[in-house]
């Protein structure tokens, strides 16, 4: 069974795994698309929300930022 847009925290972990440099203050969400599209074990056709990217990015954030998400200070997610 593949990952799908519901996965929140597992599609942050894989994205933590594969793109561990990525500058999440600056990820559009064309460019997020693009990476979970990526992940092999993805397989999910729909088009996600701005709700669901949003999401996906501040687990994302937690993956790297644990004790102090706000560091990134992105427009992305506020």
């Amino acid at each position: 069974m593949g990952l799908n847009w519901s996965d929140i925290d597992n599609l942050a972990q894989e994205l933590e795994k594969r793109y561990p440099e990525t500058d999440l203050s600056v990820l559009e969400h064309d460019e997020l698309r693009k990476l979970v599209a990526g992940i092999d074990e993805f397989d999910d056709k729909t088009v996600p929300d701005d709700d669901t990217m949003e999401s996906v990015i501040r687990a994302w954030i937690y993956i790297q930022f644990p004790e102090e998400p706000e560091k990134v200070g992105s427009g992305n997610i506020d």
